[in-house]
């Protein structure tokens, strides 16, 4: 990001300032709310955990997702040899697709034959939906800490360990000229990837975590491991503390939706910047 921004118009460089400082300071302004709001009307830390521990899938039900998704992950990984190397991009998104509706709906199955619904697994029903007014607080709450962290990140593996800042490959696209597969991976990332990321990472990992390692153990470990499955190490610190945020967040409010919103909002912010930058 640090490349495209130096390449940059100086009027495109200013307006990114304008907006990384105005989301820095609402930020401080919505962290401030929120802990003004955890003063006056502080949470039943132990009621929140208990909520979030009795949402926990078995072993076996849990097993079943993960194994199918391992599964059609391999699959996947074959797909390349089908295809011509102009191809593969516009196929690796189509194979993702494919692959987020065939686990959303295995998760829908095995929920609805443990006799729950939407509302009772993930908070989800469509009366929590008005908790999506939360998601741009829980956001801008912990954008401050996240441009810091990140920032400082950087610095240590660039001066540090030597490493260059490169995009991931999903961002890479998003970068490029206007075209119908940006747009795709745009509409991707924006709408589909935080509704099933959500859903696999915070609503059926998270829960199980909890379960059996506690609050703070159960958000390391879902955010070691939804850093590391994003297989960049330049945004492993900043994608462990956006994780422990959402996790948070769903173990405040119970309800999916925050999450769903605050991930929708964080993708759709980044592509902006990516388009501004590119």
């Amino acid at each position: 990001m640090e490349e495209l921004l130096a390449n940059a118009d100086p009027a495109v460089q200013l307006l990114y300032t304008v907006i990384e400082g105005t989301l820095f300071c609402g930020g401080l302004v919505a962290a401030f709310l929120l802990l003004r709001h955890q003063r006056l009307h502080p949470a039943d830390m132990q009621a929140l955990t208990n909520g979030i521990v009795a949402r926990s899938w078995n072993t076996f039900q849990l097993g079943i997702v993960l194994g199918s998704l391992l599964l059609l992950y391999l699959l996947a990984s074959f797909s390349g040899l089908l295809f011509y190397a102009e191809q593969i991009p516009l196929a690796r998104l189509c194979i993702t697709l494919v692959i987020y509706t065939l686990i959303v709906i295995l998760v829908s199955i095995i929920n609805r034959r443990r006799g729950g619904s939407w509302a009772e697994s993930c908070g989800m029903g469509l009366r929590n939906l008005k908790k999506l007014a939360l998601s741009p607080v829980f956001y801008l709450a912990i954008i401050p800490f996240l441009m810091l962290a990140t920032k400082a990140y950087h610095l240590l593996l660039q001066h540090v360990f030597g490493i260059e800042m490169e995009l991931q490959e999903v961002a890479k696209i998003i970068a490029q000229k206007l075209s119908w597969l940006q747009i795709l991976y745009a509409f991707t990332a924006i709408f589909a990837a935080p509704l099933y990321e959500e859903l696999i990472f915070r609503g059926l990992a998270f829960p199980y975590l909890v379960k059996r390692a506690g609050l703070a153990g159960g958000t390391a470990l879902v955010s070691l491991l939804f850093a590391l499955m994003h297989f960049h190490v330049p945004s492993l610190v900043p994608l462990f503390l956006l994780s422990c945020a959402l996790c948070l967040a769903y173990w405040r409010t119970g309800s999916l939706w925050v999450n769903i919103g605050m991930h929708t909002i964080f993708n759709a912010v980044s592509i902006l910047v990516l388009n501004m930058a590119g």
